[in-house]
């Protein structure tokens, strides 16, 4: 259903699916990188931790993922930025019901894929500035047998507390290509939002 250009398992599928919009961290120090770092080691641990935790159900899984996701995700900012010029002309009501669509959306699918994990680790390389506001957090995703996944995390700072705002896998960024997909739907309705929100329903 999405990213059909990606092909990971669901651990990649997990921390990869966290998408979002972004723009960069504000004289970011060697403090706020740090800092940066940090949030997202602990929540690729946090990931790893439920994920390989055979005592928990499907449904356990499934909170602890929500969880996360709206914990250390901006979900609204990657919505709207997803949906591209048509937030623009969307009413206030196709707003508020395709944040809500789209927030289930991710919970759904990724969380059916839980079943998949085969033990990947997870382990953050470095992190540095990316523009006056964001930090872009270097990570790799290993398998135990094949090669290892590079994967970008932008985050950005508000107050003491750091939300995800885009995710880049070996260079492609996840919030462009769910935009790109969010937009071909619509045309191919002929413009229109209800096309997408009856999508996102199923």
């Amino acid at each position: 259903m999405m990213f059909n250009l990606l092909k990971f398992s669901v651990f990649s599928f997990l921390l990869v699916t966290m998408f979002i919009i972004a723009t960069p961290f504000s004289n970011a120090h060697a403090t706020d990188t740090d800092k940066a770092q940090k949030f997202v080691q602990a929540m690729g641990n946090n990931a790893v931790s439920f994920l390989g935790d055979s005592s928990l159900g499907a449904t356990q899984k499934k909170q602890k993922f929500k969880k996360l996701l709206n914990n250390d995700f901006d979900m609204d900012k990657i919505g709207r930025f997803a949906l591209g010029r048509n937030w623009k002309t969307a009413s206030a009501n196709e707003k508020k019901e395709y944040l809500k669509l789209f927030n289930d959306m991710i919970v759904e699918v990724y969380s059916s894929r839980f079943g998949d994990y085969k033990g990947e680790a997870f382990t953050v390389d470095s992190a540095r500035a990316a523009g006056s506001k964001d930090a872009l957090v270097t990570s790799y995703i290993v398998p135990k047998n094949g090669s290892k996944v590079k994967v970008d995390w932008r985050v950005r700072a508000t107050g003491n507390k750091y939300k995800v705002i885009d995710v880049l896998v070996e260079g492609v960024s996840m919030s462009l290509t769910q935009r790109s997909e969010f937009a071909s739907i619509i045309q191919r309705g002929g413009g229109k939002m209800d096309v997408l929100l009856e999508h996102l329903r199923k």
